[in-house]
């Protein structure tokens, strides 16, 4: 069918009385991306950690368009939904319109956006964006682990008190869009099925969160601090992990990360872990 075209086009920011309305359109429509990581689409948007415009025709939902809290000058579209009956793309193209002078006035210089579905990226080039890099998954299912090198650091199980210090951590290991924020890092904190961080001298120099998946475990977050990078933290992380999960019977572990980060590439090949094949085009663009 057709998509039919859109008149008398309406764009408001997200109020919580819009809840049900974007509940029902992402239920019904096919045109649905959703990248929220610990969070569901109900919880993401009254978090009030983000920034989500809505496209309404003659008083009924037809579009949402919802992008992550700025960090560092950069921001994500995690949640977007057009209904079945309108054009994807003027929809998308009209929101996101509204969207760019309001995050140029933020002083947002880049948007990045994970190709969870497949329909995102037959619109994405009209509104700007471009292909960057894919971002690959490994898996890992052998039972053999590394020696320990000499000297590692201490590793002991993650406290509350420690999320702020890991926050800062992560954003000195990673550039924008790649950080996580403090809100990002304690929702990871409180799903993980585990969290560590090595200590050195009582530096926290690095840490991991991992999460439960199936019959295995998902490897969600490795940072090592720039200035201990190389000198076998996140092997000593990565190592102490996997020995944790094979007490526990799991021996199946995955991991994503751009296929770019040829540092973080090497350190999982050492540990066994290989391409499934399994790839999330990245895609980005500059204001």
């Amino acid at each position: 069918m057709k998509a039919a075209a859109v008149s008398s086009l309406t764009i408001t920011p997200y109020q919580r009385r819009h809840l049900q309305p974007i509940r029902d359109l992402l239920f019904h429509s096919s045109f649905v991306h959703t990248h929220l990581d610990w969070l569901d689409s109900d919880q993401w948007l009254e978090a009030g950690e983000s920034m989500t415009l809505l496209a309404w025709q003659r008083g009924r939902l037809v579009g949402v368009l919802g992008l992550s809290s700025p960090l560092n000058g950069s921001t994500w579209i995690r949640l977007a939904g057009i209904a079945d009956y309108v054009d994807p793309e003027h929809i998308l193209c009209l929101l996101w319109d509204e969207f760019v002078p309001r995050l140029r006035q933020m002083d947002i210089h880049t948007v990045g956006l994970l190709i969870v579905s497949e329909w995102m990226s037959r619109y994405a080039p009209a509104m700007g964006f471009q292909f960057g890099e894919e971002i690959i998954t490994l898996a890992r299912s052998g039972l053999e682990i590394p020696t320990a090198l000499p000297n590692r650091p201490r590793i002991r199980v993650a406290e509350m008190r420690d999320i702020p210090q890991l926050a800062a951590l992560d954003q000195a290991a990673f550039e924008p869009p790649w950080q996580m924020s403090l809100y990002d890092l304690r929702q990871a904190y409180r799903i993980a099925s585990s969290c560590t961080v090595a200590v050195k001298d009582e530096r926290i120099l690095g840490f991991q969160v991992s999460t439960f998946f199936f019959d295995g475990a998902h490897l969600a977050r490795l940072a090592v601090h720039p200035h201990a990078q190389g000198q076998g933290v996140g092997g000593t992380l990565l190592g102490d992990l996997l020995e944790r999960y094979a007490r526990r019977g799991i021996r199946m572990m995955t991991v994503n990360t751009q296929e770019s980060n040829l540092q973080s590439r090497r350190l999982y090949d050492r540990f066994g872990f290989e391409i499934n094949g399994y790839n999330l085009p990245y895609w980005s663009t500059h204001l």
